[in-house]
């Protein structure tokens, strides 16, 4: 009774995580159960999540129409948890990225070893998740590709993910909205949102990232770390 009990708190946290958000994604209320979906558990400060970027968005092509892909917001790096730049995190970084780097080819440069070291950048998770909610709300289509690019613009180019104008630079890119984004970003009711989806992923999962199946009421784990596209590929019968 106790296994069953667990799966079925897991099933009713899909569902309240799919209403919470649907405003978000676009997605009705009656559409819901109906609906195959996959939801990627992902965090912007997290390695692995970078480095599974091109499979995600390769999976994304993929799934022609046959699951909805949802992204979800982990909150791995909040307040007193985020780690301050310095030499202690910069060794941290320094031994388990090239791991990260060698299985899943992603590439980290030097520059972002530099912003590791840098004590007056905190890496929190706070900013860039908020601008990839507000993009969520005001861009929806878009939101994988600018959630890509702001990957790589800290893990690539070393930029900071605290500075708006990184992410104006990638709105433009993209044709997003600028004036929305501003509204939005770090507003009261955006953070709110944001602290909502924390709560909810923080119920699903245990680490970043994560892809989930849901199908009719059942939740099932897909993957989880490093995601190997053609295992994933097999299981969702694409």
């Amino acid at each position: 009774m106790k296994l069953i009990f667990g799966v079925l708190v897991k099933c009713i946290s899909v569902l309240a995580i799919m209403l919470a958000t649907q405003k978000v994604y676009g997605v009705k209320g009656e559409e819901i159960m109906g609906k195959e979906k996959l939801i990627y558990v992902m965090d912007p400060q997290c390695g692995w999540c970078y480095g599974n970027a091109e499979n995600i968005k390769e999976l994304e092509s993929r799934l022609d129409g046959k699951y909805e892909l949802q992204l979800m917001l982990g909150g791995m790096w909040l307040g007193n948890n985020a780690p301050r730049g310095g030499e202690g995190l910069n060794q941290f970084i320094k031994q388990h990225s090239p791991r990260m780097e060698s299985v899943t080819g992603a590439y980290v440069s030097e520059k972002f070893y530099e912003l590791t070291s840098d004590s007056s950048y905190v890496f929190s998770s706070l900013e860039p998740s908020a601008a990839i909610l507000a993009v969520m709300k005001i861009a929806p289509e878009k939101t994988l590709e600018f959630t890509g690019k702001v990957q790589k613009a800290m893990f690539a180019d070393g930029l900071r993910l605290d500075q708006e104008v990184v992410y104006l630079n990638i709105l433009q890119e993209l044709s997003i909205d600028e004036g929305e984004f501003r509204e939005l970003w770090l507003s009261e009711g955006n953070i709110e949102n944001l602290n909502e989806m924390f709560q909810h992923s923080g119920s699903m999962v245990s680490g970043f990232p994560t892809l989930i199946k849901y199908s009719n009421g059942v939740y099932t784990d897909v993957a989880s770390g490093y995601f190997d596209l053609k295992k994933i590929v097999r299981i969702l019968g694409l």
